[in-house]
């Protein structure tokens, strides 16, 4: 046994002041007070930036003796400080070399005593059993004993060779190189949360994993308790090659929530979402833990900015659902939440803000923004949000005047103004997010918005079937498509029939559309419309264009309104030349043949191309008697043997040469005339002159009641 004297109290001389085992701990700074006037030792500097964990055994060589006790004072000190660090008190304590006796340590009687007193005498190796808080409970054992206890062991462990120890180095020598494969081990820094403090504990000059595992096989494995190196170095590389299977909460907890400040750790926690995957706000943290908003703010601040540069920490499960994100735009944000949690990167629901929140956290560029659109959110790119805007406008507006609309035309026009938008997978992804989006027929992408789709589609359903009581599909369509200003081709039956199944007061019976209950015309139809409806019905249901006309206009109908209703309403039907009914009204053929016999004696009797010549200076003239379509419509028929001349456009001039617009003529026809018929009050029977000068290109009209009769000069 080493004799008890002054010369195995701490300091000893030519030993280490700090174990390795501790220097993570004491990486304060020597105060400058001791290297005043210290001359750089040979090899090294003149000690600026000198910490306590490099008093090694060279601090002898530069320091006195006095400043040396001094010093060791200090990092006693420092030591005790550390008991209140929770990760100090679970560090474990280096197991000694198998062997290894009390009695052969150099140590103070007081660190001895202790030890003896409680057992260790006989089995040291058992120290490696427990961690420093342990070690440090024992009874009169503080943090003298400890630091002693500690250069003791390692200067017996530097001095003895073991076949045991040189086995376990083999194995460090081998757990390092595995370590050095790992593709992460350059990028994972020292300051690490996750793994920072097994590094510092191992080397606390390694700058990276790769440099720890260097620095391991250069001293090929001699290091102080390789069985304890040996074990820290596993569970380092097995803690890194595990990061990928680690949930997306459980990576970001582990970034910015140390376990050595639970209740912090659990407010920052709480407040990102990091538990339920919804974030809260600062007031309902606040309410939770008893503190005010303004200090969960300061504790989520303080735990989120203590990394330099977050930016650089290796993060596989949130850069995985970074990329994963990306890849899936556009998308609704819960189609996306729910393939996170399908695919294990969130074993929480974690909800898309609170991923992005992480990624913001951890300084990753995040290209995705997240907008709402009523209730439901949609996940777009950020050069897509005014598209999406576009497309919400554009099928609203289809829907209200059309009652439906097709994803190919959202496409067409989004892609015109937002050609770099990836239209159609962001229209696919934005209409169904739509409140009372319905699909009418997915397959073709015909749909409507249930709530807006109030004219076009319904509204025309709802004439027709106040008319007809019930129509096929097919009546429905072709009664729909005569309104050319709705639509150039109106749609698919299929579609129309998903559209009455859809629809209130409508029932379907295989290609049959009911009323149900009947609907009154009189409520349904308005205008002329109405009045259209009214005058067939009470002329039993199917009359001649022109009788339709007449008692129309002498009831105060708008002439042109009567023929533009006539042409696109769809409860009214054409049964033939001129013969119109209301929808659903049937006609014999007889009656329909007797119809148009009576309308063609009436055309024979009224010719509407009087005469045509020319004048003595070579013009050619063109004499009319006005009819009714004539009169109404202002166009005119040019003789068969003058239309290879008469053709082109001509200056319009009345009998007093003031310009009347333009008379334009191609296939045996012009037009032209209804500003000046308008001005004049024509009427029917009304003769009209019309005098061509083919070079110069000008027509001049005379009008007159067609009582006087005769040729232009």
């Amino acid at each position: 046994m080493p004799a008890k004297t002054g010369g195995n109290r701490y300091p000893r001389v030519g030993e280490r002041l700090v174990p390795t085992v501790l220097r993570e701990f004491l990486t304060y700074p020597v105060p400058g007070m001791y290297l005043r006037d210290k001359g750089p030792a040979e090899g090294k500097d003149s000690g600026r930036g000198m910490r306590l964990c490099d008093l090694d055994e060279g601090a002898w060589e530069r320091f006195s003796a006095e400043d040396l006790k001094e010093l060791s004072g200090l990092v006693i000190r420092r030591v005790n400080a550390c008991q209140a660090k929770q990760d100090f008190l679970d560090r474990r304590f280096p197991r000694p070399p198998k062997g290894t006796r009390l009695d052969s340590l150099r140590m103070e009687n007081r660190t001895r005593g202790c030890l003896e007193r409680d057992g260790f005498d006989g089995d040291l190796e058992q120290l490696g059993d427990r961690t420093l808080g342990e070690i440090l409970s024992i009874r009169a054992f503080g943090p003298r004993c400890l630091v002693d206890l500690l250069i003791a062991l390692e200067v017996a462990t530097f001095d003895r060779s073991s076949d045991d120890s040189d086995q376990f180095s083999a194995d460090v020598v081998r757990e390092a190189k595995e370590l050095a494969k790992l593709t992460e081990a350059s990028r994972i820094a020292a300051d690490d949360p996750r793994f920072g403090r097994v590094m510092a504990e191992l080397d606390l000059d390694a700058g990276s994993v790769g440099e720890l595992a260097s620095g391991i096989l250069a001293k090929d494995g001699n290091v102080p308790d390789p069985r304890y190196v040996l074990r820290r170095l596993r569970e380092l590389r097995e803690s890194i090659t595990q990061m990928p299977s680690l949930t997306l909460e459980e990576e970001l907890t582990a970034i910015f929530a140390p376990a050595d400040h639970q209740r912090n750790s659990d407010i920052l926690i709480e407040y990102y979402g990091w538990r339920d995957g919804r974030q809260k706000t600062l007031t309902a943290v606040g309410e939770e833990f008893g503190i005010t908003r303004e200090r969960v703010r300061q504790v989520c601040s303080k735990l989120t900015r203590r990394h330099k540069d977050v930016s650089s920490l290796v993060a596989p499960v949130m850069d995985s659902a970074l990329r994963f994100i990306e890849d899936s735009l556009p998308c609704s944000a819960a189609g996306l939440e729910a393939e996170l949690a399908r695919r294990g990167i969130t074993g929480i629901d974690m909800a898309l803000d609170t991923v992005l929140t992480g990624a913001k956290l951890l300084k990753r560029p995040v290209d995705v923004e997240i907008t709402n659109i009523g209730e439901k959110r949609m996940s777009v790119r950020p050069k897509q949000l005014n598209a999406m805007s576009a497309i919400s406008d554009l099928a609203k507006k289809e829907s209200y005047f059309h009652g439906l609309s097709t994803v190919d035309s959202i496409r067409k026009a989004i892609e015109r103004k937002f050609p770099e938008a990836a239209a159609d997978e962001l229209v696919r992804e934005t209409l169904p997010l739509l409140e009372g989006f319905r699909w009418l027929d997915q397959k073709s992408g015909w749909f409507r918005l249930h709530p807006i789709s109030k004219h076009g589609l319904p509204k025309g359903i709802d004439k027709v079937l106040s008319v007809a009581g019930k129509v096929t599909s097919s009546e429905l369509r072709e009664a729909l498509g005569r309104n050319r200003r709705m639509w150039d081709e109106p749609p698919p039956r299929a579609v129309i029939l998903e559209f009455c199944r859809q629809m209130s007061g409508v029932r379907v019976e295989g290609n049959r559309i009911i009323a149900d209950p009947p609907r009154d015309w009189r409520q349904s139809l308005t205008g002329v419309e109405a009045r259209l409806v009214e005058v067939l019905k009470e002329n039993g249901g199917v009359m001649d264009r022109g009788d339709m006309e007449d008692v129309c206009v002498d009831a105060g109908m708008n002439r042109f309104s009567f023929h533009a209703f006539l042409s696109w309403s769809p409860v009214i039907n054409q049964l033939g030349h001129s013969l119109y009914g209301l929808l659903g009204t049937r006609i014999s053929r007889r009656k329909a043949e007797k119809m148009a016999a009576s309308r063609r004696e009436q055309r024979a009797a009224h010719r509407v191309l009087d005469s045509h010549g020319r004048t003595e200076d070579g013009k050619v003239w063109l004499s009319y008697h006005l009819s009714k379509a004539a009169s109404t419509y202002a166009v005119i028929t040019i003789p068969a043997a003058l239309k290879d001349i008469v053709k082109g456009q001509f200056e319009l001039l009345d009998e007093q040469g003031t310009p009347m617009g333009t008379l334009a003529t191609r296939d045996g026809r012009a037009w032209g005339l209804g500003s000046l018929m308008r001005q004049k009050k024509a009427q029917v029977g009304d003769r009209v002159v019309v005098t061509l000068d083919l070079e110069k290109r000008v027509a001049t009209v005379a009008m007159d009641d067609g009582e006087s009769d005769g040729e232009a000069d």
